[in-house]
């Protein structure tokens, strides 16, 4: 387990999972930290304070053909799980050749370490030596807050001053964010993170790149730090790149790879991309208790600049389409690309994959498009996925996550990135919070919803692609659509509630919404109505109710999120009240491959009060732990001629299904819902603006 994302206050989560589907009150954001790269004054006090601490550094010395560094942040995934001293357990068990390779850890920003030879109380460097249990060492550094960009340069600096390599290459392991929210979450001050302009500060100021030298690569071991922004940081002070588009995996990397880059042929950042992202990609391939997704790319940043020109010069042309009232059209491209980072239906990180951006754009700009394109592959020296559309290098676009993107564009402002997309930035979210394009009164005769039959019908929307997997039709829904509704329309998901004996006064649960719906030509919105539900299993046959809410969709699969509820047991088969009520979110892929679908991650949802940050890690359930699949429940509400009142105006009565004594692994499957069963359906869409509205239940 390793390499939890720090971005989203838990509460805005938890509200979600425990509270029900469709509510808004997500609770308040946290300021995150700002400052500026360019302050001199800073600067100047940075440089006379190294003056004087450097005078009082215990000194080793060493040389090497290549020197690598871990900058490695502890945070809560080391007090929690001892994930960080696992990983320097990996490194000493890798078999790297020592008088190839040396390897320098610092380490701090966690409240506890697993390793006995680490104290908390401080930020140190340490020495890992190739085949022992032991770690040497070597300094105390001033600094004591890892998110400090002085902790960062100071470590850099004494690492620079003390050993003499013919390569240097950088590990920044932790939590990542991406452009807006930045790297790291040090436990130790109230997860405190590096900015995008503090890393800056932190490299500009450092002996190394003072001199006039680079780093031969710079890699994260966080997640969501693939993005060309990042791509741009970086270019002056390392020649290549390391890092992953999406949301890293549960164990991170997999230190395995340094036993190939210390033989001594060949220590280039080409080579050591492909060998770290072949040991990362073989060991998610071999995974045993579920199936993760993964993304890493290996990035030559002397590339950075013919990217940056043709990726402006496509934002320069699709900025003139916004101001001309493309916006909609562009809102369209944008919703398609593949998204990182999806932490809910409705929340995620708003980082999309570049290349895949160009692709939906060239209908609008094909040279422009293909060059960028172009650009990209020349960048992109290496990579590894087992994600559709992601192409090695992610962009900040605000889009999905409506309930941040003001805060978070403020903060994207700060990071120095090209004026060119920060005016298109600007642009495309006032327009995205303006007032709305259009109505979505459908009340009247020319918005009719109606439920077309209840027998299956394979030719919905004149076509059956939005069967995915073994999820099949028993009927259809529609509704008309006007012309203007359909021009600012962005999507749709069809909700299923059932009737649940266990609930009283009419209790309904939520099985499933999907957002496997076509509109037509003449502006006709369909859905097949689905005739198999989701269960949770273990591998000795117990079983539970689940509902499923689809939180991505892309060309043949689909990604379900399951919430449960799971306590665990202490050594008398006792409940265990340090770990009790706790809960996560299944994520669950249906596919061609996968058509009963299969789990690709289990993440803990945490107390705002454990993590500033929310975490988003995947973990392997315990067997004998009690799982409680989560319950989105509503009563039904009519009006005084007996339809139903809005959907928005039904009583919450959420609560859980009955759950299992994990008994083997947790799997996922596909059963048969009873057509007879007691149901009401409704749409939920959504316009080019994020708006949502919630139309016309049927009984």
């Amino acid at each position: 387990m390793k390499k939890r994302i720090g971005a989203i206050c838990a509460a805005l989560l938890l509200s979600l999972s425990l509270f029900g589907c469709g509510d808004s009150n997500y609770g308040d954001t946290k300021d995150t930290k700002r400052k500026f790269a360019n302050n001199y004054s800073y600067r100047v006090k940075l440089s006379e304070e190294y003056a004087e601490k450097f005078n009082n550094l215990m000194v080793a010395t060493g040389e090497a053909s290549e020197l690598m560094l871990v900058y490695m942040v502890g945070s809560n995934l080391e007090s929690e799980a001892g994930l960080a001293s696992l990983d320097i357990e990996e490194m000493q068990k890798s078999g790297f050749d020592n008088e190839n390779i040396k390897i320098l850890i610092c380490t701090g920003g966690s409240n506890y370490w697993w390793n006995d030879d680490i104290s908390a109380d401080e930020v140190a460097v340490y020495e890992v030596n190739s085949g022992t249990d032991k770690i040497t060492k070597l300094n105390v550094l001033q600094g004591d807050n890892m998110a400090d960009p002085g902790t960062l340069t100071e470590f850099l600096d004494y690492a620079y001053d003390n050993y003499e390599a013919n390569y240097y290459s950088l590990v920044l392991w932790n939590h990542g964010g991406g452009a807006v929210l930045g790297y790291g979450g040090d436990e130790r001050y109230d997860f405190d993170t590096l900015s995008m302009t503090e890393m800056d500060e932190a490299f500009t100021t450092s002996h190394m790149i003072s001199n006039g030298k680079k780093f031969e690569w710079v890699g994260f071991d966080a997640c969501l730090m693939g993005m060309i922004e990042i791509a741009e940081l970086f270019e002056p002070y390392s020649n290549y790149l390391i890092a992953s588009e999406e949301v890293i995996p549960g164990d991170g990397w997999d230190y395995a790879f340094l036993n190939k880059i210390s033989d001594g042929t060949d220590f280039s950042g080409a080579t050591a991309g492909k060998e770290i992202i072949d040991t990362y990609a073989d060991y998610y391939d071999s995974y045993i208790w579920y199936k993760p997704e993964y993304t890493l790319s290996c990035l030559d940043l002397s590339k950075t600049e013919d990217v940056m020109n043709n990726f402006n010069a496509l934002i320069s042309a699709t900025e003139n389409d916004l101001i001309n009232g493309e916006y909609s059209n562009i809102a369209r491209q944008r919703g398609n690309t593949k998204a990182f980072g999806i932490v809910d239906e409705e929340l995620c990180y708003d980082t999309v994959d570049l290349y895949n951006l160009a692709e939906n754009m060239s209908d609008s700009h094909l040279s422009e498009a293909g060059a960028l394109q172009n650009s990209l592959n020349e960048m992109v020296v290496y990579e590894k996925s087992n994600v559709e559309n992601a192409n090695g290098v992610a962009v900040y676009f605000p889009y999905n996550n409506k309930l941040y993107a003001e805060e978070w564009v403020d903060e994207y402002s700060l990071t120095g990135f090209s004026e060119t997309y920060m005016q298109f930035v600007r642009n495309f979210t006032e327009t995205f919070y303006g007032a709305p394009l259009t109505a979505w009164e459908l009340d009247g005769e020319d918005a009719v919803v109606e439920m077309a039959s209840e027998e299956p019908d394979e030719t919905v929307g004149g076509t059956s692609e939005y069967e995915v997997g073994n999820i099949g039709s028993m009927g259809s829904f529609s509704i008309q659509l006007t012309d203007e509704q359909a021009a600012n329309f962005a999507g749709a998901s069809l909700e299923i509630w059932e009737i649940y004996e266990n609930y009283d006064n009419g209790g309904y649960g939520l099985w499933i919404d999907s957002s496997d719906v076509y509109l037509s030509d003449d502006n006709v919105l369909s859905s097949g109505i689905l005739n198999k539900r989701i269960v949770l299993k273990d591998t000795s046959g117990n079983e539970a109710d689940c509902c499923a809410r689809e939180i991505e969709r892309g060309d043949g699969y689909a990604v379900y999120k399951v919430p449960i509820i799971v306590s665990y047991m202490d050594e008398n088969g006792d409940y265990d009240l340090d770990r009790y009520f706790i809960p996560y979110d299944v994520h669950i892929r249906i596919d061609e491959d996968n058509p009963n679908g299969v789990i690709i991650g289990i993440y803990p949802l945490e107390d705002e009060d454990t993590v500033s940050l929310l975490p988003k890690n995947s973990v392997v359930l315990e067997k004998g732990c009690y799982i409680e699949p989560f319950s989105y429940g509503r009563i039904i509400e009519f009006n005084d001629d007996g339809t139903v009142k809005p959907f928005d105006e039904w009583e919450m009565f959420s609560g859980l299904f009955y759950g299992f004594n994990l008994d083997g692994d947790l799997v996922v499957d596909m059963v048969d819902i009873d057509p007879n069963v007691e149901k009401v359906y409704f749409y939920n869409i959504w316009d080019t603006q994020g708006n949502n509205y919630q139309i016309n239940v049927i009984q």
